[in-house]
């Protein structure tokens, strides 16, 4: 891409009047690999507050009710330049506007720019190869690191540590090259500013969020990554010309076990690499010192980030009442940036047999879909249902709509049948646990009805009639041996006595309704009912006789029991 050739109407600092936890224009930018993203246009200056991000789909601009932003930044998906530019149009004079749009090729549009101009929200380009899923999940990690530096200042200055860019940086001026740092599924998760010595793998692996497959085969037949596993010595890593591929040093992040002899190298969890590439000038004679250096202080790093989202993710169970136990609301709110003042709603989602990865894709899904919705929105799934909060939803129509559009967003784009099901407003966050349970006991029925978003008031009937057959269930004495006896004899016979009873009484003993669902004549259906009274040794001419058969028949349909959804790891 070009060099940044910004445009601005106000040159004022990048932190000029920001908030605490608020990222900036200019720092969101300065952060960024110009290859991936060029700042074309920004009206308003770099010091624009940026606190959120969502993808702008198709549905999003077809929506009469959508003008007005929602978030700060847009990545649009699948939308044309035209249709784009009319939706900016529609923000000219607008308070609640985008605050920067990112567009892939948008440099060579004309029209496009002048008409984010004139609607005074910042263009930047995005390189046509990137991926939309790379760059949301970016932007998303340095907002999210804004405000973790802002809520742990005295942390980072009691340790000195910063954040991966900004070692990314440190590692690059004190070497002399390109810094990248992978994770231990080598995929990105920092880098330094972009060089004109870059080599074409680091723009690839950059633009694709992970290193290249035939740059990953190359280095696993050299040992390298078996070394960097092993040991935490810095290896150096010879140039390939076939794969793009220049020299690089290279050094493990590890994490050291506590319990053990530290200099054990099998003791400590890797859990990450630095990369530093040279370029035409050959790195500094001490670059090994100062990436052993800056692996010590990535470890650290990471580890906060790691155990800081594990004891987040802790908290929100508990805030949900997924753990047992007493539940201190008031501190778990605080502790997650919530005021338990509401009203607040609760959603909840169920998908039937997922697996693992499955479902946590599906929960990240929904914190995206709900976060665009609500940016305070709390996402989180146990067992094999996903849960959403939205601590303030003061239109409880609203909160259905977009249970609906979610639904139906699931559907379209990811080919999951979903049904969800809404709990009645909580007053304060100590409801929520109650509401979760509600929530449970409309999704335990199962899903024959034509909408698959519903609440208690609305599925009452549907609920207490599952709730009394889980009772009879759960207790031996409440079944009625005489139905055992027309089992038997469906065993004995491979007839299904059973479903033909169970529908006759379901047609309120209209035995031509009956006989037409069951595909036969009446008279065989009356001698099919005749016998199983027999059988059983009962008269349905009797109602309670019917109710109690119809019961412990409906009894018998039910799937297997719900699974116990008090603990995440049930």
């Amino acid at each position: 891409m070009h060099p940044a050739a910004v445009t601005m109407t106000e040159h004022e600092p990048a932190d000029k009047g920001v908030g605490a936890g608020a990222a900036t224009l200019g720092t969101l930018v300065s952060s960024l690999d110009s290859s991936v993203i060029e700042l074309l246009d920004s009206p308003d200056g770099l010091g624009v507050e940026i606190r959120s991000m969502t993808l702008l789909e198709t549905g999003d601009i077809e929506d009469p009710e959508t003008i007005g932003a929602i978030a700060d930044v847009y990545l649009p998906v699948g939308i044309s330049v035209d249709v784009l530019i009319t939706w900016l149009q529609a923000f000219e004079g607008h308070q609640r506007r985008p605050k920067l749009m990112l567009v892939k090729n948008a440099r060579p549009e004309v029209a496009l720019r002048n008409a984010a101009k004139k609607s005074r929200i910042a263009l930047a380009a995005v390189h046509p190869k990137a991926s939309s899923g790379h760059i949301y999940s970016l932007i998303q990690k340095l907002l999210t690191q804004s405000t973790y530096r802002s809520r742990s200042a005295e942390s980072s200055a009691a340790t000195g540590d910063s954040d991966l860019f900004a070692l990314s940086e440190t590692v690059a001026e004190l070497t002399g090259g390109l810094v990248t740092i992978d994770d231990n599924a080598l995929h990105i998760l920092a880098y330094s500013a972009g060089h004109e010595g870059e080599d074409d793998l680091r723009q690839r692996s950059i633009l694709g969020r992970e290193w290249p497959s035939a740059y990953t085969q190359w280095l696993d037949e050299q040992g390298t990554f078996e070394h960097l596993r092993r040991s935490d010595l810095v290896v150096d890593v010879p140039a390939e010309p076939k794969i793009g591929a220049a020299q690089r040093l290279a050094v493990s992040i590890r994490r050291p076990d506590q319990r053990a002899d530290t200099t054990s190298d099998a003791q400590q969890q890797h859990l990450g690499t630095i990369w530093v590439q040279s370029t035409d000038k050959p790195l500094a004679d001490d670059s090994d010192e100062v990436l052993r250096g800056a692996a010590a202080v990535a470890s650290r790093i990471l580890i906060r980030t790691l155990d800081a989202s594990s004891r987040e993710s802790t908290q929100v169970q508990r805030l949900f009442g997924a753990m047992g136990g007493g539940i201190d609301v008031t501190s778990l709110a605080d502790s997650l940036s919530l005021s338990i003042e509401g009203p607040a709603a609760l959603v909840g989602f169920s998908t039937g047999d997922q697996t693992p990865a499955d479902l946590q894709r599906l929960t990240n899904s929904l914190r995206l879909h709900a976060s665009a919705f609500r940016r305070d929105a709390v996402t989180t799934h146990i067992v094999d249902r996903v849960y959403v909060l939205f601590p303030h939803a003061e239109e409880d129509a609203l909160i259905g709509e977009w249970a609906v559009d979610t639904v139906r967003h699931l559907e379209t784009r990811s080919q999951v049948v979903a049904r969800a099901a809404v709990a009645v407003m909580i007053p304060r966050l100590y409801g929520v646990p109650e509401a979760r349970r509600e929530v449970d006991r409309v999704l335990d029925v199962p899903g024959d009805k034509p909408s698959r978003v519903t609440t208690l008031a609305a599925s009452r009937t549907a609920v207490l009639l599952g709730e009394i057959l889980d009772l009879v269930g759960s207790h031996d004495r409440l079944r009625d041996p005489r139905v055992d006896r027309l089992l038997s004899y469906d065993d004995k016979n491979s007839s299904d006595m059973q479903f033909t009873l169970a529908t006759y009484l379901a047609a309120f003993g209209d035995v031509k309704k009956a006989a037409a669902l069951l595909n036969v004549h009446t008279n065989t259906l009356r001698y099919r009912v005749r016998r199983a009274e027999q059988i059983m040794g009962i008269s349905l001419d009797e109602s309670d006789t019917r109710l109690l058969t119809e019961l412990q028949l409906a009894l018998l349909a039910r799937g297997p029991a719900e699974p116990e959804r008090l603990s995440p790891d049930a």
